[in-house]
């Protein structure tokens, strides 16, 4: 399997899973931003892996936006929008689909 369909893979995963969590809260009731903030900072072992996410992520979005137009990767705006929205698990992986998208692309217009 190519890298890129990896990555691929893994953005489906990343759209996937958190929606299996996110969309039945929603709908029984239970998801709400200051709940969803309460527990993420109930302990300090999740506490810690919040920050740790959330500094990942932020580090994510510079690198993506910056990646983005440096290397003219069409649609990294949606990697970015795909972060905000959904997570970086998802965020991540798409960027790097759509990036290798584009060397693929300028490799074989080299050859």
């Amino acid at each position: 399997m190519k890298i890129k369909y990896l990555y691929l893979v893994l953005a489906l995963a990343g759209i996937v899973l958190p929606l299996s969590q996110y969309v039945p809260a929603t709908l029984n009731g239970t998801f709400s931003v200051s709940a969803l903030f309460q527990q993420l900072f109930a302990t300090r072992l999740v506490a810690g892996f919040a920050f740790d996410l959330a500094i990942s992520a932020l580090a994510g979005l510079v690198f993506i936006a910056a990646e983005g137009v440096r290397k003219r990767v069409p649609y990294y705006w949606t990697a970015i929008l795909g972060t905000v929205l959904i997570g970086f698990s998802f965020g991540l992986p798409l960027f790097l689909f759509l990036r290798e998208g584009t060397a693929t692309t300028k490799n074989a217009v080299r050859s």
